[in-house]
């Protein structure tokens, strides 16, 4: 018996949306938050909070599709659920940098990302699987609009911990949902035919260009992200409202995204999706470099929404791609890798800022931001990826 799929899809489209919120409510305020701990200093400390949740994820992110492919994904789905809710707690609860670090490792290493997506691609029919994960980009998105935008209202009247608190219990109750909706759900997908022994991950390595520029791609998301508000700040040093407006910009790109990531995953339904990851990553590279010659408060806002509207076709075409090119059965380890490759991404960027800013401050950490995007848009022209023959999907 299958799952109620479109039941089984709003839960878990409505999860990712709770746990992006929970995600984000801290990200775009983190050099603010993380400067009223004492001992800190919030520039470095937020750099090393962004980049934290890398460290965990890389260790875990890619077997978790492995672990779906072989003993089905409602188990690993629950474990993933139960320690991203600890990890946020932690986050909530947390008096010290250190507490806090720990407690974004573990959001990491919980591969929720991973998870969701893995899932919602199980339980999709494959015609409109690309259609279900512009759904959870939108998801995201709302997710990602909500966070900012409370947080940094939040932060500066009052506090963000209350916000994270009540996502910890929307998620608790949502993983009940869940166990119960996803208990009909097949263990195993279809064998992959093969004359000799498959080996997952090197199958799906040999996409290694593509997985660069997903790694890119999202390095300089995580970079942008991390250096807006100190470019804002530069910028109006004084600004009483500084963090609300930081998160209302943030905000305004995730809208945009919201609304542009189910056009981009029906596309990638119809269309090779390598065209579009050129077309939007060389626009978010544009739009970009175009913040700091930005004079006024609307074209920064007109710029993000531009980048917000082209990111989101990014993973998504990635996704499309590793969907299109390898067999049903390898579609869990596919996707288990590209995140990771996406989450090496969350590391390098912050990284990345963190080497460029004391060198030539805000605007140069964008130029670089900006150019983390072109070379993910150059990385695959020529695209001659492999790809195996057609496998029928038993679903």
């Amino acid at each position: 018996m299958r799952p109620n799929r479109p039941q089984t899809l709003t839960v878990l489209l409505t999860t990712q949306a709770v746990v992006t919120t929970g995600l984000m409510t801290l990200v775009p305020i983190l050099p603010l938050y993380l400067q009223a701990m004492p001992g800190t200093h919030g520039t470095d400390w937020s750099s090393v909070a962004l980049a934290a949740p890398a460290v965990g994820a890389l260790a875990v992110a890619p077997f978790t599709g492995i672990w779906c492919d072989r003993v089905g994904h409602r188990p690993v789905l629950l474990v993933s659920l139960v320690v991203f809710t600890v990890s946020v707690l932690i986050l909530a609860t947390s008096q010290h940098v250190a507490g806090f670090i720990v407690g974004r490792v573990l959001q990491g290493a919980s591969a929720i990302g991973v998870m969701l997506t893995a899932c919602i691609g199980h339980v999709s029919a494959p015609a409109s699987r690309n259609w279900a994960f512009g759904l959870q980009e939108s998801a995201v998105a709302a997710g990602a609009l909500l966070g900012p935008v409370l947080g940094g209202v939040l932060q500066d009247v009052w506090s963000p911990r209350p916000m994270l608190f009540a996502v910890a219990a929307l998620n608790a109750l949502l993983t009940l949902a869940l166990s119960t909706l996803l208990r009909d759900m097949p263990a195993h997908t279809a064998p992959v035919p093969s004359t000799g022994k498959r080996r997952p991950i090197r199958d799906v390595l040999m996409l290694r260009r593509w997985l660069a520029a997903a790694c890119l791609s999202q390095a300089g998301a995580f970079a942008l992200v991390n250096v807006f508000v100190l470019y804002l700040q530069q910028r109006a040093p004084h600004d009483a409202l500084l963090a609300s407006k930081a998160g209302t910009l943030h905000a305004l790109g995730w809208l945009a995204a919201m609304f542009a990531s189910p056009w981009w995953g029906a596309r990638n339904d119809r269309v090779a999706s390598g065209r579009h990851f050129l077309l939007a990553a060389s626009g978010c590279a544009a739009a970009i470099a175009l913040l700091p010659l930005a004079t006024a408060l609307w074209q920064i806002a007109l710029l993000r929404v531009i980048h917000g509207a082209l990111f989101a076709a990014l993973a998504l075409s990635v996704l499309a791609h590793c969907h299109r090119v390898l067999p049903a059965a390898l579609h869990g380890t596919a996707t288990g890798v590209a995140r990771s490759a996406m989450t090496a991404g969350q590391l390098v960027g912050p990284l990345a800022v963190m080497v460029s800013l004391p060198l030539g401050g805000p605007n140069a950490a964008l130029w670089v931001t900006a150019a983390m995007f072109a070379v993910s848009a150059l990385l695959i022209l020529p695209d001659r990826s492999p790809s195996f023959a057609p496998v029928h999907d038993a679903r």
